[in-house]
């Protein structure tokens, strides 16, 4: 009876090889999950930038002398964890577009892993940085134009290193992020030396790698303090003071989490309005969320057009609005116009950045084979001009909706001549608070790398305003109406992120990436030992 249970047990040699693989496996899996949740609980609305260093940290600690198969659990595990979290709030519209996305954006993270040289910790510390870099630089891009949501710069506007931007943007604060997390790595190395026993390879060998982990801790540490010291004393944007401006941002409140297609647009401008006829002279500027007059004919003769007319000439200012106007059956415009205090339109901006799925569907036809599109009746057409408008108030940068995400849009506008960013945009559409905390993150981001003050307006919240170093001075609540003034100051300056831009720091990290190529041992684990010296086979630095 005992024989037969014992045979029943029997696993072969080959089972247990496959059994020992896949436990293995789903180890790395598992560590590249924890990780990559670390990052999203940094990102809003969670906000625990700590978090991310602690994720990069435990990624660099296991990358070392990994294989390519192992990288890949790690890399993709990381992904799922970071972009299951930071992208849930997709699953409010789809549960298949949310996997997708996750996945899609996984893979950049994976990607990101699997380039990094890892045969030798120092080419981890050089590489793992510039492979991140590079990773958000493609994932901003591709596809369909790129999807920053959820990304590891959002999660870092309110750390000590968030300076870090005014010299390379969201890209170098990305790099920084995982710099920080691999100076914990080595740190976490070095202690780990110091307890490990001194007689496997002698007192003289023990006296070197200790000072090898010295020198690399303060290193490391020097490069990740001096970059963002490096950006707090550069130029902040901040030229000939002009005259300041007096602003008042309205958001009409409302209901979230409901969609345009199911909601009735006069309503909502309706609700804006009433909540303007509460601002009093004397106001410079009035801005109004996007997308609030909508309409399918030329908006200037709409009796909606003629009543922020009256708005503008009875506070006698600037009034900005978004516009939304059909443009036949299957397109429409996405706009902002600006009235100046004579009632004319004297600018208008056409949105360059759609949101795929949400204001157009690529490959409509085929889409439609196998998916219902009628959450998405229209297709936006993309202007192509700076986002930059002439006002009588002053030049300003805009940036509508969405493209607050993309660093260049900002850059782009303040390039032209922007000297206060305003953000109209719409995020009723969201029940949680995820979008509109990441938007407002990403405000402060473009705030700290143009060194311009941002205005964001929004129908629901959140509607803010901003200074040049990222401080939100007031902010509205959620859901409720109300109508946001200040007074902010026009700036002239120029950052360094102004000049130089995304490619100057993605070609950067792309060099950096190839160095960590000469720094990889020649062979892993021992190679740093001296001849003689052997270490257990199962070991690992």
């Amino acid at each position: 009876m005992l024989s037969a249970r014992l045979n029943r047990t029997h696993v072969s040699p080959a089972e247990g090889r496959w059994r020992a693989g896949v436990y293995q496996s789903l180890q790395y899996l598992g560590v590249g999950l924890v990780c990559g949740a670390l990052v999203a609980f940094s990102i809003p609305p969670f906000g625990f930038w700590l978090l991310a260093w602690l994720g990069f940290a435990g990624l660099a600690a296991f990358l070392p002398g990994r294989s390519m198969a192992e990288k890949a659990l790690l890399g993709f595990g990381a992904g799922l964890g970071q972009f299951a979290i930071g992208l849930a709030w997709v699953s409010e519209f789809s549960i298949p577009g949310c996997v997708a996305l996750i996945v899609v954006s996984a893979i950049f993270v994976c990607a990101a892993v699997l380039i990094v040289p890892s045969r030798g910790w120092a080419s981890v510390v050089v590489g793992l940085p510039a492979a991140f870099v590079l990773s958000d630089w493609l994932r901003a891009r591709f596809p369909l134009g790129g999807f920053p949501l959820g990304g590891v710069a959002l999660g870092q506007a309110l750390s000590p290193t968030v300076p870090a931007v005014r010299l390379g943007g969201g890209l170098l604060l990305t790099g920084e992020t995982v710099l920080v997390g691999v100076l914990l790595a080595q740190v976490f190395r070095s202690a780990l030396a110091l307890r490990g026993p001194s007689s496997v390879a002698g007192p003289e060998l023990s006296s070197r790698t200790l000072l090898k982990d010295a020198i690399g801790v303060v290193a490391i540490a020097a490069i990740a303090v001096a970059i963002p010291i490096a950006g707090w004393l550069s130029p902040s944007g901040s030229g000939v003071h002009h005259s300041t401006l007096r602003v008042a941002l309205v958001q009409g409140g409302g209901e979230r989490g409901t969609r345009a297609i199911h909601t009735d647009p006069e309503v909502v401008f309706q609700r804006h309005l009433s909540a303007a006829a509460g601002i009093h002279p004397p106001v410079d500027l009035v801005v109004m969320p996007e997308g609030i007059l909508q309409t399918d004919q030329a908006f200037t003769s709409t009796v909606d057009a003629d009543q922020i007319v009256a708005l503008a000439e009875r506070l006698d200012s600037t009034v900005i609005a978004g516009v939304e106007q059909d443009v036949g059956s299957k397109h429409y415009l996405n706009e902002v116009a600006a009235w100046s205090s004579s009632g004319s339109v004297v600018s208008v901006y056409l949105k360059n950045h759609r949101v795929p799925f949400g204001e157009y569907i690529p490959w409509r036809s085929f889409i439609s084979r196998f998916f219902n599109v009628s959450e998405v009746p229209l297709d936006a057409i993309a202007g192509h001009s700076p986002g930059y408008m002439t006002t009588p108030a002053a030049p300003l940068g805009v940036m509508i909706s969405y493209e607050v995400f993309f660093d260049e849009r900002a850059r782009g506008g303040v390039q032209v001549g922007g000297q206060v960013l305003v953000v109209p945009t719409n995020t009723a559409s969201y029940r949680s608070s995820q979008v509109p905390t990441q938007e407002l993150a990403a405000a402060r981001l473009r705030a700290w790398e143009t060194g311009r003050w941002v205005l964001q307006v929004t129908p629901t919240g959140y509607t803010a305003v901003i200074t040049p170093s990222g401080k939100v001075v007031v902010r509205s609540a959620l859901g409720h109406r109300a109508v946001v003034q200040a007074v902010v100051q026009r700036e002239t300056g120029r950052t360094v992120y102004v000049d130089i831009g995304d490619s100057a720091i993605a070609i950067g990290a792309l060099l950096l990436l190839l160095g960590s190529a000469l720094l990889a041992q020649p062979r892993w684990p021992g190679s740093d030992l001296p001849r003689g010296v052997r270490r257990h086979s199962g070991s690992r630095v």
